[in-house]
């Protein structure tokens, strides 16, 4: 045996060296053990139950698992409920109660419908036909995005899926015009992209996990809004917020370009040839989709329960716009996700703390009026995002933030939308999944992305006190 050989020996290898990663995976393992350990050992010397002291010991250590990205973030969501039920926290009838709960159907239905879009190829038809129809110009391919965005954001609820669709169209785009990746152009093209996908999201009671979660939420805690009277509150600020990041995005990055992708579209465009019967029955699919979720308030049915419906007819003979054997595709973590998270305000609600939160909170915001309560608002979810993931920050903040409302005597629809949008202010990629996968694309230079998204964060402050707040004032919110 030579001498390579037997260093290539496995019985005679010598011990595998611990690597630098993996002692700081165990570190940070104690530190969130201890952290966690630790609080709600503080919590109970201070008087807390004990069941209460376990909740905040048990949801910081999530939230460290979360944060540090030491386990599969669905993993960790699901044995929320577990550990709680173990702990004493609740009942099982209390911690599992939001698996009962239209939401995990709503997201399920989400994937469902997402599926169609994608495979038929009508999603990709609506968004080429935006950049075709707005002109090929670099600032008008933008606004084309942004178009396709907002046609996407009611058919396809899943802000992942509408991510990886139009990141591709961005690309393509980039490639096409010789832009390299990180260059002041092509970032600017793929932030345009990310705008596009999380503005108009914020606008539909279904356009993004977290804000059908925070609408669940405020419904078990007595406030209750149709997707139209969400529509009517919140898609027009949407809209203007969107519109006016496209504009902040501009004003940072400059670009000096003549470059213009005509060909490139109008190519791609072409290249779909005409639409299919396949196309058209999916799109009288998604228009019912639209008219029955705009008109709940009137025939009762649920938002998920209408997701799942009509996602399921798309796979029945007839329609079978996608075959069945498709459905084992779908990724399910994000349903696991959302409702392994909402055992948090679960297990809030079971010990009290929720109470205790806003009771602890309320002298911090009585008698500074509406305005500011919308800004406090707003500046927690920023804070909130650097730690956790916007479905966790809603899942852990909503009831708390509605009961502060109720104390202080105004409704808690605009502090919650006020949250939501702070909870869509981002200065570090690992802040939101959708983010973190525009930026891992590799054309995003991440200087450029700090600018934009810093002045952005200032503009939509600014929004909030000028116009959203008399705006929601008008609508009922208030």
């Amino acid at each position: 045996m030579t001498t390579n050989q037997q260093s290539s020996s496995p019985l005679q290898a010598s011990p595998p060296q611990e690597a630098p990663h993996e002692r700081r995976y165990y570190i940070l393992w104690l530190v969130s053990l201890l952290l966690s350990g630790g609080v709600g050992m503080l919590a109970y010397a201070c008087g807390l139950s004990v069941q209460g002291s376990a909740f905040l010991g048990i949801t910081l250590c999530a939230i460290c698992l979360w944060g540090f990205n030491l386990l599969h973030e669905g993993l960790v969501a699901v044995m929320l409920p577990i550990g709680y039920i173990l702990a004493g926290v609740g009942t099982p009838k209390q911690m599992l109660a939001p698996w009962t709960q239209p939401m995990g159907w709503l997201v399920l239905g989400g994937l469902m419908t997402g599926l169609v879009l994608m495979h038929t190829g009508l999603a990709r038809r609506i968004a080429l036909w935006s950049l075709y129809v707005t002109g090929s110009s670099f600032v008008r391919l933008l606004w084309g995005l942004l178009l396709a965005g907002l046609i996407i954001a009611p058919l396809m609820p899943t802000a992942l899926g509408k991510g990886i669709l139009i990141s591709i169209i961005c690309m393509g785009v980039c490639d096409a015009l010789g832009f390299a990746p990180r260059t002041r152009e092509a970032s600017t093209i793929l932030m345009a992209g990310y705008i596009a996908v999380s503005g108009p999201r914020l606008g539909l009671y279904t356009g993004g996990g977290e804000v059908t979660l925070a609408m669940q939420l405020l419904s078990s805690a007595g406030v209750s809004i149709s997707w139209f009277d969400y529509l009517v509150q919140c898609y027009l600020p949407s809209f203007l917020y969107s519109a006016c990041s496209i504009g902040v995005l501009l004003l940072v990055m400059r670009p000096k370009t003549q470059a213009n992708a005509r060909a490139y579209i109008q190519e791609q465009y072409a290249g779909l040839g005409p639409m299919t019967f396949k196309e058209k029955k999916a799109a009288c699919l998604f228009l019912l989709l639209v008219l029955l979720m705009m008109t709940d308030k009137y025939h009762g049915i649920d938002t998920g329960w209408i997701m799942m419906i009509v996602g399921f007819a798309s796979f029945l003979p007839g329609l079978q716009l996608v075959e069945s054997k498709r459905f084992a595709s779908l990724n399910l973590t994000s349903v696991l996700f959302v409702v392994g998270c909402m055992s948090i305000g679960a297990g809030a609600q079971a010990t009290g703390v929720d109470k205790l939160c806003a009771e602890s909170l309320k002298p911090l915001l009585h008698g500074t009026g509406e305005l500011m309560t919308l800004v406090s608002s707003f500046f927690a979810g920023v804070g909130v995002n650097f730690l956790l993931t916007p479905v966790a920050g809603v899942s852990t903040f909503t009831v708390p933030l509605a009961q502060i409302s109720d104390a202080i005597g105004i409704s808690p629809l605009a502090p919650t939308y006020a949250f939501l949008y702070g909870l869509d202010q981002y200065v570090l990629p690992y802040e939101y999944a959708v983010f973190l996968y525009f930026f891992s694309t590799g054309y995003i230079n991440l200087k450029n992305l700090m600018q934009v998204f810093a002045a952005r964060a200032l503009m939509a402050l600014l929004l909030l006190a000028a116009v959203f707040y008399p705006f929601w004032k008008l609508t009922g919110a208030l």
